[in-house]
């Protein structure tokens, strides 16, 4: 018996596979799943959302949302994914190397601080998934 995986996100679903485990980043830390787990929802913090296909790893970056188990079903709401082989390396190193620029300029009172800090975190798993 496997686990059904589907990541959607705003503009499409990304992914729907049947695999063997589930990893994801959880707003209080990473966790994973198998079959008959337990049915519950979490938020999700940007990171690595990994998935276990017959013995073999495939990774995703995941920019935030909310992932529901139930009935040996996942479902990841994200606000963005991008499969590992996707992400462009060059391209995301600029874009941390930009958010983290722009979150030097700011104090933590600064209207936009939650945002840009959510950028640098977003950016950074685009680039950890990339060199996985």
């Amino acid at each position: 018996m496997a686990l059904t995986l589907d990541i959607v996100t705003p503009e499409r679903r990304v992914l729907s596979v049947a695999c063997d485990e589930v990893r994801a980043p959880g707003v209080q830390g990473g966790f994973g799943i198998r079959t008959r787990h337990t049915a519950f929802m979490t938020a999700l913090e940007p990171g690595r959302l990994t998935y276990v296909e017959g013995g073999r790893e495939h990774h995703f970056a995941i920019g935030g949302g909310f992932l529901q188990v139930a009935d040996d079903k996942v479902i990841v709401l994200a606000d963005t994914a991008e499969a590992a082989v996707d992400i462009d390396v060059d391209r995301a190193r600029r874009a941390l190397t930009d958010a983290q620029d722009r979150l030097k300029k700011l104090t933590e009172d600064a209207h936009n601080y939650r945002e840009e800090s959510a950028r640098v975190r977003r950016a950074a798993a685009r680039l950890g998934v990339a060199a996985k």
